[in-house]
């Protein structure tokens, strides 16, 4: 899921700390202001004489994007790169979740049928080059993004729902979006769309013979459809997602350098039209000068960064550092840190269509889904690698949104109810191996899987070797393979892995279930990874996905979880705490748990005269 799908909680221990309160030197834990929806820490008021006056945020994580082509990112860290160099029309507002205006002065003018949304885009808005960005360019944005040759199958979904977009023929920055039919996401869609330059990436200006409307038309004339394959080929192009001279966005920051694996700096722009707004937008402000993405994955190698000054920010430490952190006093009297309910959830996904070649016909069977669910020890990873600062989800919906369906309950660590229903299934151990095995179209398998997971420090790999031999009592084998994010990506939507495990980013905003449950988002290798779907269950979500209403559309949502649930295509985990750390020379620290959960650009160096330094404060 992405930025269209967030959801965001409305619990009470938002701000729980990774330790009790009788192991943090609590004189040197800044205040701070809490509610159910974010944390802000109060700006500190005393100057540290070892801590550095440069405006240059740096900023820890544990990969960097695979690219950054504007319309075809998935990745959460080029989102995140996404969200400072490029501008949307709208996006989500992190503490008080709700959409917010961006690059339009305000929310749409509705009409009464719920279709057509009429906006204007901000009089100071304009490309690097100093020319307006106008209607011109969003039409441009969803017919590229809409084109069947544009490799984006994640979004086009979302995108069918768009009829077309029209511009006003009085006012170059007003146009009216027109919706096939009522959608609950008619706005917040359009926060996963950075609208692009018509000049930079269509200089010859291809795009002016088709619509938005007509763009995707499978009856389009031969001669109209080559021209826009081969258009789209170019802006397929992999130059848009890597080389540096071609990024191009409307965003107050732009990327300079980029050492792969290694780090990457942003440089905030020189009288960018953001600051020169007459109004405040903390996700349009620039307050650091740069922001370098720095590359750690070793935890010991986190702490001596975190130690030394090194880094300012991350929401990427594991919970062991952090509550091992936080019991050093010299660290709370440098850092703000906390743990934060996330909306993020880890998931096994199992493929349900495997081809019966390279991917033997295992996971076809429910029986043997819901066996696998039961030999993964979900409390017990909880237990030991979180610290049990996590959350397990029964089913795709947050237990913290009103759609959650409370009836559904987390399955528990049972070897022998697995046993039996990998009996049931006909799985045996027929050669004493402690394998089970069973004939499938006339071949002897082996009861033996891959686990694809990402290779990006040493937490997942402890949890995979958990999972690996929870397993194994039950006579089943499970073989770990640590792939790149890259590949991975790859084999989830090539549907080429028999289990992955991965994670997604959700948020408070009403969810289009489409995106990964619908049997077309498998067919066209989208979000659909493991195949489940069916004409019912798209019937269901076409009815969730047109009904605005939600007294009758959140019983529809609960009924979806609770075929999903019983169907078993996934293994559903944990929600972890976010683990959030940020240097205290920094102001503005807001915490929250909708994605990133910070907001990097408007974190603010204190250093000045209005900052008392700790050698002449009273």
């Amino acid at each position: 899921m992405k930025m269209l799908q967030k959801t965001l909680f409305l619990f009470s221990v938002l701000y729980l700390l990774g330790c009790s309160s009788n192991e943090i030197d609590s004189d040197s834990v800044t205040d701070k202001q809490s509610n159910e929806l974010y944390i802000k820490f109060d700006d500190i008021k005393k100057w540290k004489p070892d801590w550095s006056d440069k405006n240059i945020l740096v900023h820890h994580w544990l990969s960097d994007p695979t690219y950054l082509h504007p319309a075809n990112v998935t990745a959460q860290n080029a989102v995140i790169i996404m969200g400072l160099t490029q501008c949307v029309l709208v996006a989500v507002d992190q503490v008080n979740r709700v959409i917010k205006p961006m690059l339009v002065k305000a929310l749409p003018q509705v009409s009464g049928d719920n279709l057509k949304f009429t906006y204007e885009l901000l009089a100071e808005a304009t490309w690097d080059d100093g020319t307006s960005i106008t209607s011109e360019d969003v039409i441009f944005t969803f017919k590229a993004n809409k084109s069947p040759f544009t490799d984006n199958p994640s979004k086009k979904t979302a995108l069918h729902n768009i009829r077309t977009i029209t511009s006003d023929s009085l006012n170059a920055k007003r146009f009216t979006v027109i919706m096939r039919r009522p959608y609950i996401q008619s706005v917040a869609m359009l926060a996963d769309f950075p609208i692009l330059s018509r000049k930079f990436f269509d200089p010859q200006n291809i795009l002016i013979q088709y619509s938005v409307e007509n763009v995707d038309d499978p009856g389009m004339s031969s001669n109209k459809s080559e021209d826009l394959k081969n258009w789209s080929a170019g802006f397929n192009d992999g130059k848009y997602g890597n080389d540096l001279s071609f990024f191009y966005g409307a965003g107050p920051y732009k990327v300079t350098a980029w050492d792969r694996g290694q780090t990457m700096d942003l440089l905030r722009k020189q009288n960018h039209w953001t600051q020169k707004l007459n109004h405040e937008n903390e996700y349009l402000s620039s307050f650091p000068e740069r922001i370098i993405f720095k590359i750690v994955k070793d935890e010991n190698a986190v702490m001596l960064e975190c130690r030394s000054q090194a880094i300012d920010a991350s929401i990427s430490l594991t919970t062991k550092t952090l509550v091992e952190l936080q019991r050093d006093s010299i660290f709370n009297q440098n850092y703000n840190s906390t743990f934060v309910p996330s909306y993020n959830l880890n998931y096994i996904v199992m493929n349900m269509r495997p081809d019966g070649i390279k991917h033997k016909r295992i996971f076809d069977d429910i029986k043997v889904r819901r066996a696998f669910a039961l030999l993964t020890p979900v409390d017990r990873i909880i237990e030991v690698n979180s610290l049990g600062k996590a959350r397990r989800w029964p089913s795709m919906v947050s237990p913290l949104k009103p759609e959650f369906n409370n009836d559904l309950k987390v399955l528990p660590y049972d070897v022998a109810a697995a046993s039996d229903l990998l009996a049931q299934a006909g799985w045996t151990d027929s050669d004493g191996d402690n394998i089970r095995d069973k004939i499938i179209d006339g071949e002897k398998v082996k009861l033996e899987v891959s686990l694809s997971y990402g290779a990006q420090g040493n937490l997942l790999k402890e949890i995979v070797a958990m999972i690996t031999e929870a397993a194994y009592p039950a006579g089943v084998r499970i073989t770990p393979q640590p792939v790149e994010s890259s590949v991975m990506r790859q084999l989830a939507h090539e549907h080429d892995f028999d289990m992955l495990f991965s994670a997604w980013a959700t948020s408070s905003l009403p969810e289009d279930y489409s995106q990964i449950w619908s049997s077309a988002a498998w067919s066209s290798k989208g979000s659909n990874f493991g195949g489940f779907g069916n004409a019912d269950s798209d019937a269901l979500i076409d009815s969730i996905n047109t009904t605005l209403d939600d007294a009758l559309r959140i019983p529809m949502v609960k009924r979806l979880q609770k075929i999903i649930y019983d169907e078993q295509p996934y293994i559903f985990l944990y929600s972890h705490h976010r683990k959030t750390i940020i240097h205290k020379r920094f102001g503005n620290a807001v915490v929250t748990s909708e994605l990133p959960g910070l907001i990097l650009n408007d974190l603010k160096l204190l250093s000045g005269s209005s900052i008392a330094r700790t050698a002449d404060a009273p």
